[in-house]
């Protein structure tokens, strides 16, 4: 099996190179955020190959805004995790992310993909205890630079790396990956069909697929104003057009090809003090969890926009922070009204072959 190239977001000599989504990652916050109230704009309106081409510059565009709001309030793995009672949000994702290694069975000989890696805290944690060479697949030059750091301060970075690419688009051959997963990337697909076809495209027959995404619930009911309203808000402050239910989700990646093995709502695993939206109510009060709870969030957006009036903060710094904070609510008014999953689990199979140990 071919090893799959691995990419910095300069280029690699004799590797295929793309260009970044977003030439401007990690540049202007102003013009990044202005290109994404655009960009969403554009896509609102659009159908077809036009929202397929501008959907994932919006994402990306999105992420050259929240990166660093991310990592401040939620440190490397941009995920929820179930959690058990006791356990810090700390250990029940790094609880979470080993064990999808676990359940995928990955080893030292593994070749793995990581769908939209983020700044690859999950990356990170499952090379380190599984010993699997893992590609990140990332549309967004600017989490890349960050994931890099990571890579060489855990010194993994020359058994894995990343690829430069959108997930619905990847510049390597077929079957070149024994096992694949995904951390709540997929949810940001404008075609969840396409998008599938090249999971299943990547994967060696016999290779393996985690997916963990973003879902409403079997409760949301479309002809419900109010459930219409959470979720195009949290559409809108997620950049995630258009989430399915479970069951279309699950019928979605039957459809393309795969063998499902079993799927699951992890948030129902939650124990019923810390359910998985928690650390966005306030309920988690450190110096850590500022970030996340609505106090700290409401701090946060007014401190910056002061820092910003003052030339302190970079200019848009506040109202990233507003959208940011319309994103949370909804996602705790979801959680409350159960109409909405940050952590629909599939497990599915590429038919045939065997995947080696």
């Amino acid at each position: 099996m071919a090893e799959p190239a691995r990419i910095d977001v300069h280029g690699t000599e004799g590797a295929p190179h793309r260009r970044p989504v977003s030439a401007n990652s990690g540049g202007d916050l102003r013009e990044a955020l202005d290109d994404f109230l655009e960009l969403k704009e554009m896509v609102a309106a659009q159908e077809g190959d036009r929202a397929l081409h501008d959907q994932p510059q919006m994402v990306s565009r999105f992420y050259d805004v929240v990166t660093k709001f991310y990592e401040y309030g939620w440190g490397q793995s941009f995920h929820f995790s179930p959690r058990r009672s006791g356990e810090s949000l700390r250990d029940a994702v790094r609880r979470h992310e080993i064990s999808i290694g676990e359940l995928l069975a990955l080893g030292p000989r593994s070749k793995v993909a990581d769908i939209g890696c983020g700044v690859a805290g999950p990356l990170v944690t499952i090379a380190k205890a599984t010993g699997a060479s893992i590609t990140g697949i990332n549309l967004n030059a600017y989490q890349i630079a960050r994931g890099q750091r990571s890579l060489r301060r855990a010194g993994l970075h020359e058994t894995c790396g990343f690829l430069l690419a959108s997930y619905m688009d990847v510049p390597l051959d077929d079957g070149c990956f024994d096992a694949a997963y995904s951390f709540e990337s997929t949810c940001h697909a404008p075609d969840k069909t396409l998008c599938f076809k090249e999971l299943y495209r990547l994967l060696r027959p016999g290779g393996e697929l985690a997916l963990i995404d973003w879902c409403l619930t079997e409760d949301f009911d479309e002809h419900d104003p109010v459930h219409r309203d959470i979720r195009d808000r949290l559409e809108f402050g997620n950049a995630t057009p258009n989430l399915l239910t479970t069951s279309s989700q699950l019928d979605l990646v039957r459809t393309v090809g795969f063998e499902i093995l079993s799927s699951r709502d992890q948030a129902l695993e939650c124990d019923p003090d810390a359910p998985w939206y928690r650390s966005l109510q306030g309920r988690d009060l450190s110096l850590a969890s500022l970030g996340r709870i609505p106090a700290g969030r409401w701090f946060t957006a007014r401190a910056t926009s002061l820092l910003e009036l003052l030339r302190i903060a970079p200019a848009g710094t506040g109202e990233a922070a507003r959208i940011l904070n319309v994103a949370a609510d909804s996602l705790v008014e979801a959680g409350v009204a159960r109409i909405f999953t940050p952590s629909f689990l599939i497990h599915a199979r590429k038919p045939g072959g065997s995947v080696p140990s």
